[in-house]
């Protein structure tokens, strides 16, 4: 999961299907929509955002920034670095909400037993649905 801070992106499937989504701002919300190929998406500027091939086959896209400069902010990083905070917990358990375990999993690479492991942790429910 990750955020470009000085743009908005959009992204069109050229071939296979994705998993793509965003949190809203102001709700915490996750907006996830599944893509096929000639399926355009748009990611809101700053708000943390993913894409995963959910298919069998190699899935491409093409991905272009409404800024030269987008920045790239990479949550996992962002949020976990090497030591975890009281604000760092606040934060992961905004999103815990309304993810789940599998796609927390593919679009950190944190695996689904240690997500579920710190979704208990948190107080979060760890149902790997």
């Amino acid at each position: 999961m990750h955020t470009h801070p000085e743009a908005s992106e959009v992204m069109f499937v050229l071939e296979g299907t994705f998993s793509a989504g965003f949190i809203s701002a102001e709700t915490n919300k996750a907006y996830v929509k599944s893509l096929k190929k000639g399926d355009l998406y748009v990611f809101p500027q700053g708000l943390l955002h993913f894409q995963f091939n959910t298919g069998n086959t190699t899935a491409t896209a093409i991905a272009a920034y409404s800024n030269q400069n987008p920045g790239l902010q990479i949550a996992v990083y962002a949020l976990f670095g090497n030591t975890l905070t009281v604000e760092t917990i606040a934060v992961y358990a905004l999103f815990g909400n309304t993810l789940t375990v599998e796609t927390v999993n593919k679009t950190t690479f944190v695996t689904k037993e240690e997500v579920m492991r710190l979704k208990d942790l948190f107080g979060q429910s760890s149902v790997p649905s």
